[in-house]
């Protein structure tokens, strides 16, 4: 069970964060390669000092062991993070374990043994990552999503600031259109429901700041469900409105939960005009959808995923220069009919 949530888990950060997938020759890209910089530049958002090459100790190797480079995120991740080191003058070597457990120990051990000084990781088995990482500890890794044991640091999220957001769009949106009732709903992440598991703390303490929204008003938080793909995510969204007919706005803390909850909407509703689907993430197809009046999808958070990478490898530069790494705080804006116009079709 844990191997298949953790499946989910390494799928749901990735998929559907940003764009469509890169070509073939755009992986390429990804390869291993050393930067010819002659110095570190001091950058925003990390603690790399300036330094002359001449004189200097050799620049170090920092790495990121990838869930799989075929999902637009992890190469939009890794090409941030080469970017910080190419300004650094640091090696970068990326390792596409392809989503594979006993690769994911592979491509830990292959980066420790090119002497690596820090690397970022994506990990499919934590605990098997745990028992690396704890053997060598003055190697530094930086987590997505939540700080592994062993791990100095991770990309962290404001969950409160996400429910905020969907607080947000949702309030637009109900005021101008007029609804005055209708029931909310959850489709969260499959980890959403293990309890003790931060993505479990993440859901009630945004049910919290979505029902103190409701309080006082004709709207309902009504149900849960978790899905574990899009799929599955369809099929929830048809036993929702069969089970539950009155919801019409639903949270949907996956992009490709959203798109499938959306489209599953059209097809089974003759008017859409009173639902409300919100999606945690967003890219070019989510866009496309809250552009088009016909869709239910309204509104999504829209990260720079290419500069969390590039923060992301200014800490791995700060831990081999200075011992020390920082979280890095993932910044989300909201997209909705309000700015829209802003991000579809450019």
């Amino acid at each position: 069970m844990k191997k298949v949530l953790a499946v989910m888990l390494c799928l749901v950060l990735v998929a559907g964060m940003a764009g469509c997938a890169r070509t073939a020759e755009e992986k390429a890209d990804q390869e291993p390669q050393a930067s010819a910089a002659d110095g570190v530049q001091e950058e925003t958002g990390g603690n790399v000092e300036t330094q002359e090459a001449s004189g200097q100790k050799e620049k170090g190797k920092i790495g990121a062991c990838l869930a799989s480079l075929s999902l637009d995120f992890q190469i939009q991740m890794s090409n941030g993070i080469q970017r910080a080191a190419k300004g650094a003058g640091y090696e970068y070597m990326p390792y596409d374990y392809n989503l594979d457990s006993e690769g994911m120990v592979s491509g830990i051990e292959t980066l420790m043994a090119s002497g690596v000084t820090a690397y970022y990781g994506l990990f499919l088995a934590p605990e098997t990552a745990t028992a690396l990482m704890t053997e060598h500890p003055e190697v530094g890794v930086l987590t997505q999503g939540e700080i592994v044991n062993g791990a100095q640091a991770c990309t962290q999220e404001d969950w409160a600031a996400l429910a905020g957001k969907f607080v947000d769009a949702l309030d637009y949106f109900v005021k101008e259109t007029g609804i005055t009732e209708g029931d909310v709903a959850g489709l969260w992440l499959t980890s959403c429901e293990v309890e003790d598991s931060d993505y479990f703390r993440a859901r009630e303490e945004m049910t919290e700041i979505i029902n103190a929204y409701l309080e006082g008003t004709n709207f309902n938080f009504v149900a849960d469900y978790f899905p574990n793909d899009a799929e599955e995510a369809s099929n929830m969204t048809t036993s929702l409105l069969n089970g539950y007919p009155d919801v019409r706005f639903i949270f949907c803390f996956n992009n490709d939960t959203a798109i499938a909850c959306a489209n599953e909407i059209s097809s089974a509703a003759n008017d859409v005009s009173d639902y409300f689907v919100f999606s945690s993430e967003g890219d070019s197809e989510t866009f496309r959808l809250i552009n088009d009046p016909d869709s239910p999808l309204r509104a999504c958070t829209y990260m720079d995923i290419e500069e969390s990478g590039y923060q992301v490898g200014l800490q791995l530069i700060n831990w081999d220069q200075n011992g020390k790494m920082d979280n890095v705080l993932v910044d989300r804006g909201l997209v909705d009919a309000r700015n829209i116009a802003d991000y579809y079709g450019k």
